[in-house]
């Protein structure tokens, strides 16, 4: 399995559980087809982040016969929410860019998606991108007033 792959089976079991990959084999390759759209077609990252999205939820939604209940690999049971599924898309898609170089067109990519709601985008400008102190003070307030300092 590529590196990508390895760490999209990782978050996902991270999140919800071995058990709901078992039951979804195809989840891990799904959510991989999506993140190497970005910067091959005309879909901007929120485009991805809603796709992204849907799948997961229909994933999971066809995996737990509806109940949207996962067993965690320490056994206990989870209802996955809308926003966990929220929140775990707009990880998953932040491997599509963490990787690539430090450019204006990816900036500018990232400064649209975190106005559209992307924490994880907001974290990759604060990291990689000169911003000015104004700026970085701002971004870093939402991301610690959300909980999204990791």
């Amino acid at each position: 399995m590529s590196g990508r792959l390895e760490q999209i089976e990782s978050m996902l079991a991270e999140r919800w559980g071995h058990a709901l990959l078992a039951d979804s084999p195809e989840m891990v390759y799904a959510v991989n087809e999506i993140l190497v759209r970005f910067g091959r077609t005309g879909d901007t990252l929120s485009v991805l982040w809603r796709k992204l999205d849907s799948m997961l939820f229909n994933a999971v939604y066809t995996a737990t016969h509806r109940t949207m209940i996962v067993v965690l690999d320490d056994g206990r049971r989870m209802r996955v929410t809308g926003e966990q599924i929220r929140d775990l898309s707009d990880r998953l898609l932040a491997l599509s860019y963490a990787r690539m170089n430090v450019s204006p067109s990816l900036q500018d990519a990232l400064y649209d998606f975190s106005r559209d709601g992307s924490f994880a985008a907001m974290r990759e400008l604060a990291r990689r991108f000169p911003l000015d102190e104004m700026e970085r003070a701002c971004i870093e307030q939402v991301l610690e007033e959300n909980n999204q300092t990791a």
